[in-house]
């Protein structure tokens, strides 16, 4: 052995502390726990962010669609309502027009034997429909033929409005304008 003797210098020390306690030793093993959960919530988290954009994609693309989808129901619902105008205008017309044969069967009816009418016309207005505009040319007429156009016509609740008589030789002209008389 050797004569050399090592000598301890160490002095006992007073300012040191203690050894720590046996549970510190949890504080690694806690450390990588919640690195690893940490890392599993990342992961989820990112994984849930790409499925909530999908999804945000998706709604998007749906919503367009039924915008698409409601703007051609907008337009076929202007398509209807305007279809809808014209038909009540229509409705409208037919309602202002009568029936125009009970009118050229009493003046035909009024006419004695011997008088023949030439030309009967009868003429709507498209602005007012309820007004027709009535024309006879008679033949072997007299004036006297006219107060029983004028009565036919007063039976099937038409007044006859600024009437205009003419004999022309033979020929009898009557014009006027029927105007429908709500009862």
């Amino acid at each position: 052995m050797s004569q050399f003797l090592c000598h301890d210098f160490k002095t006992p020390r007073t300012d040191m502390s203690r050894r720590l306690p046996g549970s510190m030793r949890l504080v690694p093993v806690l450390f990588y726990v919640v690195s690893l959960a940490t890392a599993f919530f990342i992961f989820k988290d990112v994984r849930d962010l790409q499925e909530a954009e999908k999804q945000r994609i998706a709604s998007v693309k749906e919503l367009e669609d039924l915008t698409m989808e409601l703007t051609k129901l907008d337009e076929e619902k202007s398509k209807i309502d305007n279809e809808l105008f014209r038909a009540q205008a229509v409705a409208k017309w037919v309602e202002g027009t009568r029936v125009l044969q009970p009118i050229t069967v009493a003046i035909a009816r009024a006419m004695p034997p011997e008088t023949n009418i030439t030309e009967l016309s009868l003429e709507r207005s498209p602005d007012l429909p309820a007004q027709i505009s009535l024309l006879v040319r008679m033949i072997n007429a007299t004036v006297a033929e006219v107060p029983k156009i004028e009565g036919a016509v007063n039976r099937l609740h038409y007044r006859t409005h600024s009437g205009q008589q003419a004999k022309q030789g033979e020929q009898v002209e009557f014009r006027s304008m029927l105007v429908w008389q709500e009862q």
